[in-house]
């Protein structure tokens, strides 16, 4: 069994992957540019129609793809803002138990049963050899066996 130094190591990897929102950052930056994109054809859209005579037709199926693409671009960077609030509030819980991991003068040795339910939601069996542990706060861990 791992002591106790390199389990809070490992800990503290986990936390800081949980930590690091740049992707999501990123892609968050490249969505909001593309809705402005979009936002603007949408403009210019409606200017053109506006002062000049356009098919109606062909106006309300660019008008309906523009607006349709505008609202799936709001629902992702809705997702991708909560995607950022559920890794601040898992490193928030895994801040609070390295926390109380760090209190501990000696890492339990022994299998404990009750322990392992009351932690692990599920485990998952992948054919390639890995086993993810999902935990009851929705951390993952994966591991080969």
């Amino acid at each position: 069994m791992e002591n106790r130094e390199e389990v809070i190591g490992d800990c503290r990897a986990v936390m800081d992957a949980l930590a690091d929102s740049s992707a999501i950052e990123a892609e968050l930056e490249a969505v909001s540019r593309e809705k402005e994109v979009t936002a603007g054809l949408l403009q210019r859209l409606v200017d053109e129609n506006a002062t000049r005579k356009l098919d109606q037709h062909d106006y309300r199926k660019k008008y309906d793809g523009y607006a349709g693409r505008y609202v799936a671009l709001e629902s992702q960077m809705d997702s991708l803002e909560k995607e950022r609030e559920r890794k601040g509030i898992q490193y928030d819980i895994f801040s609070g138990f390295l926390a109380g991991l760090s209190e501990t003068v000696e890492l339990p040795v022994d299998f404990n049963e009750k322990l392992f339910h009351r932690l692990v939601d599920y485990a998952t069996v992948h054919s390639d050899g890995r086993v993810v542990f999902t935990f009851r706060n929705g951390v993952e861990v994966s591991t080969e066996i």
